[in-house]
């Protein structure tokens, strides 16, 4: 008789082998695997570190420097702006005894004592350093008196101002009967109407006969 024929092996402890070899690398590789993860989450840094940086040490400055600020020159200005002037030369205007500018007049008689000369924004003294001058809206108006024949007025006692009479003949009001420009005195008056007082400005020169009330 032969030998006996060996029973056969069984493929299980392999199989079972195999099995046991892959989840123990599974095992392993899932433990390196949470250790690699754990590693890396640990060496990890903020998205905002890690970000490409938007400039170099060797690129111009990316701040402002004191330079790039606007110069005085552009920057706007916060001053008002000036008004315009109230009269041009040439105007007559309205004021109260105490030189109170009242507003624009006219220069036929109806509403208006004095004359523009000048207008200065700068307000410099008149030409005339002598004549008379108010100032309105940060501009002086050097002035000179100008009155009109046939027209009513009342006269300051001393230093004043002339203006316009509310109604004429009234005590203390001057009708204007003759205007003589650089007399010094009522020689010159008129012989043809009757008057009974003159008075003598400078700044212009001139003497108004009048009837006085």
């Amino acid at each position: 008789m032969g030998a006996p024929t060996p029973p056969p092996k069984s493929k299980t402890p392999l199989i079972l082998g195999i099995v046991g070899g892959v989840l123990a690398l599974c095992l392993v590789g899932g433990c390196v695997g949470a250790i690699g993860w754990f590693t890396l989450k640990g060496k990890s840094t903020p998205s905002s570190l890690t970000a490409s940086p938007s400039f170099h040490l060797d690129d111009p400055s990316p701040f402002p420097s004191f330079d790039d600020e606007p110069s005085p020159e552009s920057l706007p200005t916060t001053e008002a702006a000036k008004p315009p002037a109230p009269v041009k030369v040439g105007d007559c205007i309205s004021v109260d005894e105490s030189g109170s500018y009242l507003g624009l007049g006219n220069c036929n008689g109806s509403r208006g004592t004095y004359r523009v000369l000048s207008v200065d924004g700068e307000q410099n003294t008149c030409s005339d350093s002598e004549s008379p001058y108010i100032t309105v809206d940060t501009y002086r108006l050097c002035l000179e008196l100008y009155l009109v024949r046939n027209y009513c007025y009342k006269f300051p006692k001393g230093s004043g101002w002339v203006v316009g009479a509310s109604a004429c003949k009234a005590k203390g009001t001057v009708h204007i009967i003759d205007i003589v420009p650089n007399a010094s005195n009522g020689d010159r008056c008129t012989k043809d109407y009757k008057w009974n007082h003159w008075w003598r400005f400078d700044h212009p020169r001139v003497v108004y006969c009048v009837m006085q009330y």
